[in-house]
């Protein structure tokens, strides 16, 4: 199925998207994922690195849920950092941070996941969840969170991926297709936005082919989870 040129949001100004639709985000989130994103995010806290003194670091982190979910309850975690280019994003983030009293070991900043503002083997542990698909150099992001993370460190990515079942794979298909714009556009006002989100999910290069990238990165020792039949996995891989 051809897509509309017109409908097309060029990856460079994905952010500009973010910004006009932080204040439905997370709404949007929860409504659109049936409550998925949350479990998805839990189950990210599982492989998380069993050291103790952790400073880690969430991209494309948004409002923070998942620097949130990671640290809350979890005395290994030390520090977080959160990088995102979207600022209306990061101010309701860091609002989220202070109501869960975890403004003393969190920080938002806004930043470009293509050139992170960090020193070489800061991280014990690097996150993306449902960004790196909308990052335009998909190989040059992922050299920067391989540059940022520890020797021996591990990075978790959590992104949308397509179910293998065909049945599950037509129907995952069509949901993306009509129900996520159509209820998108009703909440945020916002069309091209959730048709966005069709587009980047259709060409994303998950899977088997996602872990030969990574592994082309210098990633190691890489194991992708599936989630839900695989409408998103979680690729665990170590520096």
């Amino acid at each position: 199925m051809e897509i509309d040129k017109n409908l097309v949001l060029p990856k460079s100004d994905s952010w500009k998207m973010f910004n006009a639709i932080a204040g439905r985000y997370d709404f949007l989130n929860r409504l659109l994922s049936l409550g998925q994103d949350v479990r998805w995010r839990r189950a990210l806290k599982k492989f998380m690195p069993e050291t103790s003194g952790q400073t880690i670091l969430d991209l494309a982190t948004g409002t923070a849920d998942v620097l949130i979910v990671l640290t809350k309850n979890n005395s290994k975690i030390h520090r977080g950092f959160g990088v995102d280019p979207a600022v209306k994003m990061l101010e309701i983030g860091t609002k989220k941070i202070q109501r869960a009293h975890l403004d003393d070991r969190l920080m938002l900043q806004q930043g470009d996941a293509q050139a992170l503002p960090f020193l070489d083997e800061t991280f014990d542990c690097v996150t993306i969840s449902f960004g790196i698909r909308n990052i335009p150099d998909l190989r040059l992001a992922l050299l920067e969170m391989y540059r940022v993370t520890k020797k021996g460190g591990r990075v978790l990515i959590l992104e949308f991926s397509k179910p293998e079942n065909p049945l599950l794979k037509a129907g995952h298909w069509l949901y993306l297709q009509t129900f996520v714009p159509i209820v998108g556009f009703i909440f945020s006002g916002n069309f091209k936005a959730y048709t966005y989100l069709n587009q980047t999910i259709q060409t994303f290069p998950y899977g088997d082919r996602f872990c030969k990238i990574l592994k082309q990165m210098g990633f190691v020792d890489i194991k992708p989870h599936p989630l839900m039949g695989g409408a998103a996995t979680i690729y665990v891989a170590q520096k």
